[in-house]
């Protein structure tokens, strides 16, 4: 019931993803950005400050490429970036596979929920510092559900949900945090204007 329920809850994002997707057409440039800052997610995430001994830790603002992506281009090009990200973040990568739902939880979903950056637009700091964050939070949820439900054993006698928390917080939300008060100090309308994008990345 339970792997029902996650996979479920998986669903409701890649829902929204797809049933965007067919109102956008991605051109050469675009697909090359996606493909550039998809690569740039995957070095950054190699640079680690901490790892942690169940996998995880303290990278190099892995986050701020996708969020970027996100605020330059809207949710939608935004979670294709996270999606390529994550796919590209598998070759020659440890996988450690227990059901499709925590597959998606743990390596689909929370690159592509990075790409939600832009949600709120990017015409201020404040939109951008909150936009980022609910992104890092969605990535956050995701491998908190996985944390506390196929993996509840590492938790040794603690609440499986409090541990989980402890573990991803302290690891993917701080990187997340880092990443979005470093992205309060680049000029993202500038660039965004000199680069001559749309202004799509509202989520209407």
């Amino acid at each position: 019931m339970i792997n029902i329920l996650m996979l479920f809850i998986c669903l409701i994002p890649i829902s929204y993803y797809i049933f965007k997707l067919k109102n956008f057409k991605l051109n050469t440039k675009t697909m090359i950005i996606i493909a550039l800052f998809a690569a740039i997610h995957l070095v950054l995430s190699k640079i680690k400050f901490i790892s942690y001994p169940q996998g995880g830790g303290i990278d190099l603002l892995s986050s701020l490429p996708i969020l970027i992506v996100g605020l330059l281009y809207g949710p939608v090009i935004g979670m294709t970036c996270g999606l390529v990200a994550g796919l590209v973040s598998l070759i020659g990568g440890e996988l450690y596979i227990i059901h499709p739902a925590q597959f998606l939880l743990d390596y689909i979903l929370p690159s592509m929920l990075l790409g939600m950056s832009g949600i709120f637009g990017s015409e201020t700091k404040g939109k951008i510092f909150i936009g980022c964050i609910i992104a890092v939070l969605l990535k956050l949820t995701a491998h908190v559900l996985s944390g506390c439900v196929y993996f509840a054993e590492y938790a040794k006698g603690m609440n499986p949900l409090l541990y989980s928390l402890i573990y991803n917080g302290s690891s993917v939300g701080v990187e997340g945090l880092l990443s979005s008060i470093s992205i309060t100090v680049i000029p993202i309308e500038r660039i965004r204007k000199m680069a001559h994008i749309p202004n799509i990345n509202k989520a209407s």
